[in-house]
Order: C-alpha cells, then sequence, then structure tokens
C-alpha cells in the first residue's frame, strides 16, 4: 500500500534512503531529507499489507505544467527486493496520478520501460480474460 511520508516516518525513510548509493555519504542524506521536508521532492512509502511495516519508498519529483512525475530512486528493504515490489509501487504510483506521465532518470529508464511493457501486457491479459 502506497501511502504519503509524513514526519513520523523519517528515520525509516532516512533507513532505506541509505541503501541508494549516492546517499551513503551522510552529507548527501541529509541534503536530500532537507529536500523531503521542503517538498522539493515528494516521497511515498509503501508498507507491506500483512505486517504494516514499511518495506520500501519511491522518491519523485512532480510537474503539474507537464504532467509528468520523474521518479528519482526507488528503494526496497533487502529482504523483499525479489517479490516483484517495485512494480507494485510504481503501478500504485500511476494510479495515484493517473493523468501525469511517469517518466525517471536515466539509471531507472530500464526498469520502467520494463514496469511499462509488463503493466501493458497486463492490461491485454485482462481486456481478454474480460476483467
Amino acid at each position: 500500500m502506497l501511502v504519503p511520508y509524513i514526519g513520523k516516518y523519517e528515520k525509516v525513510v532516512m533507513g532505506l534512503l541509505s541503501y541508494i548509493p549516492e546517499f551513503k555519504e551522510f552529507s548527501e542524506l541529509k541534503a536530500e531529507m532537507d529536500r523531503i521536508h521542503k517538498q522539493e521532492r515528494k516521497i511515498y512509502l509503501w508498507k507491506d499489507a500483512e505486517s504494516d511495516n514499511v518495506i520500501g519508498l519511491v522518491g519523485f519529483d512532480q510537474h503539474d505544467d507537464t504532467d509528468t512525475i520523474v521518479v528519482r530512486y526507488l528503494s526496497i528493504n533487502p529482504s523483499f527486493r525479489e517479490e516483484g515490489r517495485t512494480y507494485d509501487i510504481l503501478t500504485a504510483l500511476k494510479k495515484e496520478y493517473p493523468v501525469y506521465t511517469l517518466t525517471g532518470v536515466i539509471s531507472l529508464s530500464g526498469l520502467l520501460s520494463k514496469w511499462a511493457k509488463h503493466r501493458q501486457e497486463q492490461t491485454v491479459k485482462d481486456s481478454i480474460s474480460g476483467e
């Protein structure tokens, strides 16, 4: 389940961001947290449905003038990385912002392309099965 960031999740967010190589340095992590607090960057957290624990996050920039979401990073707790969570997070983000186009930074372009293809294939399967 996708939930917007609020202050009580700050330590969890810092922990998840620390898995991302660009935020290994504390100064870079602090700078990113400042962007989040100033609402220059949006963060949504992914909560596990069974445990209600936060296990991932997506950070993005929202451009209302072009109806575009630029995904800057995704981070998932290592214990949950092999369970298709990234596609779940991206799909939930698209549902949250249905009129926005989801794009991303170059390092995420492969993942976003695979997700878009997967989403398109899923839509075709759903239409064939009548769902």
